[in-house]
């Protein structure tokens, strides 16, 4: 069994988070002990040190944890803290030199809890996405209607005989 050296606390670094809209900046702090967020392929965590990292958001709930608020009792290394949560209307997270999280996001909801955030702000938040994917749908469908009538137009005019050299209005 290999014996696992746990550095103090006070020791370790502490991330950066930053999160940004088009709007405003929505939270930079410093002292973050941990984050948790998710993208398409599920949940994961960043930690100091972490690699550099690059990821599209999935609506949903930003964990981070303090290093402020951590708490004496140690599980596995890793002190435990208060939680504090940010609901994301999905985005881009870049994690650079171990130490900075940034999220850019069109909406982002901070909040202490997580019930709220679960139920009212996460539905809003995917509703929203679900009428802007709907919005792109529905201008795919209007593109494709508008291409096919410009065909049969220009199939009509070969046919009618108009298929000779044109002139745009005002040509002599």
């Amino acid at each position: 069994m290999t014996e696992r050296s746990v550095e103090p606390m006070s020791s370790r670094r502490s991330l950066r988070l930053t999160i940004v809209t088009p709007l405003q900046l929505v939270l930079d702090i410093g002292e973050v002990r941990h984050v948790r967020a998710e993208d398409a392929t599920g949940s994961f965590g960043i930690l100091p040190g972490h690699v550099d990292f690059l990821t599209v958001l999935s609506v949903s709930v930003l964990i981070y944890r303090l290093e402020s608020e951590n708490t004496d009792q140690v599980a596995d290394g890793v002190a435990t803290g208060r939680e504090h949560f940010v609901g994301l209307r999905g985005g881009v997270m870049l994690v650079t030199e171990g130490q900075h999280v940034q999220v850019f996001t069109r909406e982002a909801t901070p909040s202490d809890n997580l019930r709220i955030l679960s139920t009212e702000v996460k539905s809003r938040l995917s509703l929203a996405a679900a009428q802007e994917a709907e919005a792109h749908k529905s201008f795919s469908r209007m593109e494709g209607s508008l291409l096919s009538h410009m065909t049969d137009y220009l199939r009509h005019e070969q046919r009618s005989g108009g298929g000779g050299s044109r002139r745009l209005p005002g040509e002599p």
